[in-house]
This record gives structure tokens, C-alpha cells and sequence, in this order.
């Protein structure tokens, strides 16, 4: 017999999400005191990163840190370099980021995140 709390999600799936919630208030409240200009940025890279297992979120999260830093190095390269000349710029920028997408859709790992991220 199909009742009401038969489609109820089990207990796991609760505290998945009562944990997430949980982390994503505690990322906006650390950045509410730390008086970020757009603190919903850290609320909202809590649901991005999260997973219901702990594995695969350490690791997205490591990746993602990479990914970032290898962006920022990149721009912190590459702007210096072509600054006198925006089109010349917007190529490289382009060919980057298009290259870097491309690399992380034909990979289909988990470090293609890193990839993805970096462009």
C-alpha cells in the first residue's frame, strides 16, 4: 500500500542534508564576520562542493583548490603579458579557457574538475 510516508527519504539522506545546511550557515556566518562584500559565495560553494560521501568531497575540494590557483596563476601571467592589446588578450583568454573545457570533457576523471576550474 502506497501511503504518504512511504516516499519518505531514509535517515542517511536527512543527515546529508541537515549537514549540508548546517555547513553552508556556518561558511555564511564565518563570511559575515570576516565582512566579505558577497558572503552568499561561501554558502553557496558548500552546496557545490558537497557529496553525500566523504571521499569524493575532500577530493573535489582539493581539486577545486587547485583548479583555482592554477586560474589565477594563469591570469596572473597572461594579463601582464597582453594588457597593451585587449584583442590580442581576449584570444589568449579564449583559447585557455577553451582548450582547458575541452581537455576536462574528453578526461572524464575526477582531477578533470581541477581542469575545468583552472579555465
Amino acid at each position: 500500500m502506497n501511503g504518504f510516508f512511504s516516499s519518505v527519504p531514509p535517515a542517511r539522506d536527512w543527515f546529508y542534508g541537515v549537514r549540508t545546511f548546517g555547513a553552508s550557515m556556518l561558511a555564511l556566518y564565518i563570511a559575515l564576520l570576516m565582512e566579505m562584500p558577497r558572503p552568499y559565495w561561501a554558502m553557496a560553494t558548500v552546496y557545490i562542493v558537497s557529496s553525500p560521501f566523504v571521499g569524493p568531497t575532500s577530493s573535489k575540494a582539493l581539486y577545486r583548490a587547485a583548479g583555482t590557483l592554477a586560474g589565477a596563476a594563469a591570469s596572473v601571467v597572461l594579463v601582464p603579458m597582453f594588457v597593451q592589446t585587449p584583442l590580442l588578450l581576449a584570444i589568449v583568454v579564449g583559447l585557455w579557457t577553451g582548450t582547458l573545457l575541452f581537455l576536462s570533457l574528453h578526461l572524464r576523471t575526477a582531477n578533470s574538475y581541477a581542469l575545468m576550474l583552472a579555465g
